[in-house]
């Protein structure tokens, strides 16, 4: 794997490692003004009963936006690495992640491409071509869309519903190399459909707590808005 492909590949791992970048990445996260959300397309007052319910009523969902706040737990270090930005998401396999502090950063997935920008320039990668970034930006993807055939190629999967009958867990177990030796597990909070929070347990101990708000599982990006959103800033 060149430099420039493991580069890309740790930036792909932004749902584990906080990621830095270059200002304009705030700017554009600040100049996106997004549509008024539709109505509610999935039921999400209920915790879904099985994981079949989750996906099916995932895959339903027009569009995704929220904001995120994580913090990377390192055993090297005292305190956890914080990061926080937005996360945007266009069926069937458009997302951005664009990182404002402590340093700003934006990733896109788009189909096959992935590109990422920050205050050292831009790289761009073709998944394609790339096996391993391929497995890792399909895995979210995949969750984000509601694929469960496809999950279940890389994921043992579990549903715990919590008492109380909105609340529940999922736990990712990653099942295929190189996945399987760089991550122990990945577990999702929720309400409803709403998904609360992200703890990803990495082999090497250390691991990071992710949790979102402003969660908008209705949102529907017009062309104007995607061509906006899901792009690297100009430099």
């Amino acid at each position: 794997m060149t430099g420039t492909a493991v580069r890309v590949l740790g930036v792909l791992l932004a749902l584990l490692v906080p990621v830095a970048g270059t200002a304009k990445s705030v700017k554009l996260a600040k100049s996106v003004k997004l549509a008024p959300a539709a109505a509610d397309p999935i039921g999400r007052g209920k915790a879904p009963p099985d994981v079949d319910a989750l996906l099916a009523g995932l895959a339903k969902a027009p569009g995704l936006y929220a904001r995120f706040t994580e913090e990377k737990h390192l055993t090297l270090l005292q305190q956890p690495l914080v990061t926080t930005g937005s996360i945007y998401f266009a069926p069937p396999a458009r997302f951005a992640r664009v990182t404002e502090k402590p340093m700003p950063s934006t990733l896109v997935v788009d189909g096959n491409q992935l590109r990422f920008g920050n205050a050292d320039g831009q790289e761009s990668m073709n998944l394609g071509a790339n096996p391993v970034a391929r497995l890792f930006a399909d895995a979210f993807v995949m969750l984000l869309s509601g694929n469960r055939t496809g999950l279940e190629r890389i994921f043992k999967m579990q549903l715990v519903p919590a008492p109380g009958g909105e609340d529940w867990r999922l736990v990712l177990t990653p099942r295929v190399a190189p996945m399987d030796k760089m991550i122990k597990e990945l577990e999702l909070r929720s309400r409803g459909f709403i998904v609360k929070e992200l703890t990803v347990r990495e082999s090497s101990g250390d691991w990071t707590h992710t949790t979102f708000s402003d969660v908008d599982l209705a949102r529907r990006y017009s062309a104007a808005e995607q061509a906006r959103i899901f792009k690297l800033p100009a430099k």
